[in-house]
């Protein structure tokens, strides 16, 4: 089933992933948050969208 367009960018969205702790840090409207909520860290990427499935 696929995600409608606003299911999508709530979930990926202003998502952001740590590099150190796997945190998961919501940022503000495409911008980064400045550090990890957890430990402080400043390397943050932005949440992958899943894989798709191969057609059949």
């Amino acid at each position: 089933m696929a995600l409608s367009v606003a299911a999508s960018k709530r979930i990926f969205g202003d998502v952001w992933i740590c590099m150190r702790c796997n945190c998961r840090n919501k940022g503000q409207k495409g911008k980064p948050p400045h550090k990890c909520r957890k430990c402080n860290s400043k390397k943050l990427r932005q949440r992958k969208k899943g894989k798709k499935k191969a057609a059949a």
